[in-house]
């Protein structure tokens, strides 16, 4: 891919202005004429010096920008299917809590992470299905867990049920995972398959859904704190 910045090929007027710039300047110093030339007075050694530290700071412009554009990328890793039950509501805000970590630490991730995010899947959307604020408490954070109980409030209002089975994972595709301060991100990118339906709370009549299965694709954001296991931090609907 073309590469952007000073001096990205094809870099515009910018790129071709910098780098007529430090070609001119250099040129101009070898032939005794230096960046400003044609300024009498300012060929004297003061004029070098400036010329010397303004075609410096050019280098060390150029050279700050090829270094950032070659750090390496967060990890990227895919995470096999795995079973797990537990439902799925079927519409959440976009949560606070969903970061990317470009300018902080990178993180690796471990097979142990992989397995805790899976088995975190699971056990949030038995906890939603069965409308568990208790036990959501232990599994994500309290601004998430405000999230599910809006959502929980507005399934009473309306006497439903989300409730979501058969639940398995069939990709996770790590995202980005970073580290803020003390505490840890991941954000992994979840296909799973599910049977997803809506019921009368009194009846358990279906009104919306559906008995057949079916495949959902979430973002989910997980943090770690020290001392503490991974927890949910946020969920972004791609479906």
């Amino acid at each position: 891919p073309a590469r952007g910045g000073l001096f990205g090929r094809g870099g515009g007027f910018l790129g071709g202005l910098a780098a007529g710039f430090l070609g001119a300047g250099l040129l101009g110093m070898l032939f005794g004429g230096g960046l400003f030339g044609g300024l009498g007075g300012l060929s004297s050694i003061l004029g070098l010096i400036i010329q010397i530290a303004l075609v410096v700071l050019v280098v060390r412009l150029a050279m700050s920008w090829w270094q950032r554009r070659h750090t390496p990328q967060a990890a990227y890793a895919n995470a096999n299917a795995g079973a797990g039950q537990g439902p799925q509501p079927n519409y959440r805000s976009g949560l606070g809590g969903f970061g990317f970590g470009a300018n902080s630490a990178p993180l690796e991730i471990k097979p142990d992470d992989y397995e805790a995010f899976e088995r975190l899947l699971g056990e949030i959307q038995t906890a939603w299905s069965n409308e568990d604020v208790t036990k959501l408490h232990t599994l994500a954070t309290p601004e998430m867990v405000s999230y599910f109980e809006q959502d929980l409030a507005q399934n009473r209002s309306r006497n439903v049920v989300n409730k979501v089975t058969n639940v398995k994972l069939l990709q996770g595709d790590l995202a980005e995972a970073w580290r803020e301060g003390e505490t840890d991100y991941a954000t992994v990118a979840l296909r799973f398959g599910l049977i997803d339906k809506t019921v009368d709370r009194n009846t358990g009549a279906v009104v919306a859904g559906s008995e057949q299965p079916g495949e959902a694709t979430e973002i989910w954001t997980f943090a770690r704190r020290p001392g503490t296991g991974w927890e949910l931090s946020a969920i972004q609907q791609t479906n």
